[in-house]
């Protein structure tokens, strides 16, 4: 592994596992810490690996959350209305097949690919 000095104190800084925060979780990634001030250091490959991840495991969120919708009664279900930018946008129609998951606290749905 290489040496890497702390860009403050400029000693040599400890390999060590750093936690990266996004908006919807957290990861590890391999980094430096320094002992002496604390300052952190990833690499940028390791960096790109790790945001690589999280957007994969939706760690990022929403990008442009629609907000000011509710959850509605259709018979003894709830029901949620897609937007009409949405049902062009997706070419969506009644009766479209869907796949529906948790991820976490997160609704997820999606038209099934045919």
């Amino acid at each position: 592994m290489e040496r890497i000095r702390c860009n403050k104190c400029k000693i040599e800084m400890t390999p060590d596992i750093i936690y990266t925060h996004f908006p919807r979780g957290k990861l590890p990634v391999r980094g430096y810490r320094c002992e002496k001030c604390g300052y952190e250091m990833i690499p940028l490959e390791e960096a790109k690996r790790v945001q690589d991840e999280a957007e994969i495991l939706g760690l990022y969120g929403a990008p442009n959350p629609l907000t000011g919708r509710n959850v509605t009664r259709s018979g003894n279900n709830l029901s949620v209305y897609i937007p009409k930018e949405y049902e062009k946008k997706l070419d969506l129609k009644k009766g479209t097949p869907i796949r529906m998951w948790l991820q976490g606290d997160t609704i997820c749905i999606e038209p099934e690919k045919t």
